[in-house]
């Protein structure tokens, strides 16, 4: 029996013994170019246009013969007499009636849409071993190195839909340690993806392990902040709620902010003339103080880098939400730092009844004078101002 092995280091052997060592590279990567088309034959031109680019037309012709040769030596024929490769003039193919096995086509097999059971599935999950043709790279082969390229996605996204599918099974059998085993494998793979990400919090939730599931969020949200630049979506960041809430604040696990029961939240706020936009800076201040920091880290990190400029303890959290460094800010202009303003308080008032109250009003300096006209005007939804 014929063993081929492409995931991972390349592994080709014939009843039970090793031939790799015994193949050139050239070899290898044509075994792997006709098992990749084993349902079709292939044009002995663009064969040579794969893996002899660079030589004459006469040259590459002879490269393609004398180690098709050098295959038909190291691969016997079966018992039948069947040769692992049917060559003609003009092509050549894997003969379907040869008996061989192949980790490729096996994994190329898997349907998402039939059943499959545990046992099966596990099967072909430890078949990849590794990246497709793991180390190999063909020198001057650009086309079949892109080959490789391509191969090694579609191999990833065949990974994802097998573990997806043992992960669906696990659940429907209530055996939530294996599929919460099966869904980290799955995020070492795709280490961004929050439906991943959603699953693995739901069931360290389902399984009381709160602690786990908020260490795990705060971990995942940290990774999109500071690689992406992006926040956690609106499902996962509900889903976190649900663990950080206080019991009866949240009336039903999932629902949409606009039906979470609003906190009344009042703030005192003082100004001063000469200082441009010190009661804007007041009011985050003042906000940052008794709002849930970690909600209102959720807004988009440009607005929170603007009003950074005019509020450094922002920043501050910002970067410890993050995990990063203190860094410096540079010059924003006012109508970003409104614009920004506007933003956080419209974002604060989703899950907070605000009321602003002005302790000196007749002191407030006249850039925030404006903002102060602009958001009045604005009418932002649960927000009272007080002077």
């Amino acid at each position: 029996m014929l063993s081929i092995k492409m995931l991972g280091q390349v592994n080709i052997s014939c009843n039970g013994v090793n031939i790799t060592d015994k193949m050139s590279t050239k070899q290898i990567a044509l075994i792997c170019l006709l098992v990749l088309n084993h349902d079709r034959e292939m044009n002995r031109e663009k064969l040579c246009a794969y893996l002899w680019p660079d030589s004459d037309e006469e040259a590459a012709r002879y490269n393609l013969r004398y180690n098709l040769w050098k295959m038909k030596n190291l691969i016997p024929a079966d018992p039948k007499g069947q040769n692992f490769i049917l060559i003609t003039k003009d092509s050549c193919r894997v003969n379907k009636k040869y008996r061989f096995q192949c980790d490729r086509l096996c994994i190329d097999s898997f349907d998402p849409h039939k059943q499959k059971s545990v046992e099966e599935l596990l099967q072909l999950k430890e078949l990849f071993k590794g990246d497709f043709l793991e180390g190999f790279y063909m020198k001057n082969c650009n086309e079949f190195n892109e080959i490789i390229l391509f191969e090694r996605v579609v191999c990833q996204t065949k990974q994802i839909e097998i573990m997806q599918k043992l992960a669906d099974l696990y659940e429907e059998v209530n055996r939530s340690e294996e599929e919460l085993q099966v869904l980290h494998e799955m995020m070492t793979i795709e280490p961004y993806n929050e439906n991943f990400a959603y699953r693995i919090l739901n069931i360290y939730k389902k399984t009381g392990n709160r602690t786990s599931a908020i260490n795990y969020f705060k971990k995942f949200e940290s990774k999109l902040r500071r690689e992406l630049n992006i926040a956690p979506n609106n499902d996962l960041k509900l889903l976190y709620r649900t663990l950080t809430e206080t019991p009866g604040s949240m009336i039903k696990d999932g629902m949409n902010r606009s039906k979470v029961e609003k906190k009344k939240l009042t703030i005192k706020t003082r100004c001063m003339k000469n200082i441009d936009f010190f009661w804007v800076a007041d009011v985050i201040n003042a906000l940052l103080q008794k709002a849930d920091r970690n909600y209102l880290m959720e807004l988009h990190a440009n607005y929170i880098l603007d009003l950074s400029y005019i509020q450094n303890e922002l920043l501050l959290q910002y970067e410890r939400s993050v995990s990063l460094e203190h860094r410096e800010v540079g010059k924003v202009p006012a109508v970003r730092i409104v614009n920004a303003f506007v933003k956080f308080l419209n974002h604060a008032s989703q899950i907070y009844d605000i009321n602003i109250h002005i302790e000196n009003y007749n002191e407030m300096d006249p850039l925030s004078i404006a903002v102060l006209k602009h958001i009045e005007t604005s009418s932002i939804d649960n927000i009272c101002i007080t002077k």
